[in-house]
């Protein structure tokens, strides 16, 4: 089912560095991200892959979003790459990181509004990043939601658009340029995410191992149908360590 990945992975002399990006991936899509509560077995996996390789989680939201779903013990980078925590829970974040958490109080206050104009439309102030949740909100108003958001423009932040979501996260952040921080010149590594977000970190790691998860245009080199399916995916390297996995720390 995954032979043109695996014998990739066979002629690279296997995996010696993973990331994964959450949502989307290794869970499914949901339209109230707090329920994204991994399964038991979901952690388990993941545990027992980051005994064989370095282990990173990628994902978009706050270091405290994730904490709360996964627990501690993994290195992650959060937010797009503004903070990092390591497995033995040191933090770090990005220069002047407390300026835009301020920022991102301020302007969710100063975005309030359309969440009156617009029904259900959730504004998540991510403490760094500002979202704007629309999975809910009708389909009769997303064509003027697009156009009232898309004008949006603020000093230090940068708007993109996602899966349901708008952000503002902080300029010349993302998840390619955070990931490359921790690849050497030696490793082959493999990347898996779900969203435009994770274009970016694709078109960076050209040559490793990037696998988009579910439809849509993609500069990765291979695609899984779903976060079901890529754990079953993961599974198989974990059976298959011994030519799969290359821990070389």
């Amino acid at each position: 089912m995954f032979e043109e990945i695996e014998n990739y992975i066979r002629a690279g002399n296997g995996i010696t560095r993973m990331f994964l990006d959450y949502d989307g991936t290794l869970v499914d899509l949901t339209t109230q991200p707090e329920l994204a509560i991994p399964s038991q077995e979901l952690l388990n996996l993941v545990n027992s892959l980051k005994r064989e390789v370095p282990l990173y989680l990628v994902t978009g939201r706050d270091l405290d979003s994730i904490l709360s779903l996964v627990g501690g013990g993994f290195n992650i980078i959060a937010m797009h790459g503004s903070e990092f925590v390591d497995e033995s829970g040191r933090k770090r974040y990005i220069d002047n990181f407390e300026y835009y958490r301020q920022r991102t109080k301020e302007l969710s206050e100063k975005y309030s509004y359309l969440e009156k104009e617009f029904p259900n439309l959730r504004i998540i102030d991510k403490k760094g990043g500002l979202q704007f949740h629309y999975y809910n909100v009708d389909p009769k108003f997303l064509n003027s939601l697009e156009k009232e958001i898309s004008n949006i423009q603020e000093d230090g932040f940068e708007l993109y658009s996602g899966k349901y979501v708008y952000e503002l996260r902080v300029k010349g952040v993302n998840k390619g340029k955070a990931m490359l921080k921790f690849i050497g010149k030696e490793d082959f590594i493999l990347f898996a995410g779900d969203d435009t977000t994770d274009e970016e970190a694709f078109k960076a790691l050209k040559g490793h191992v990037t696998i988009k998860i579910g439809e849509g245009e993609t500069d990765a080199a291979f695609r899984i149908d779903s976060p079901t399916e890529f754990k079953m995916f993961l599974s198989s390297l974990l059976e298959h360590k011994g030519e799969m996995l290359r821990d070389e720390r």
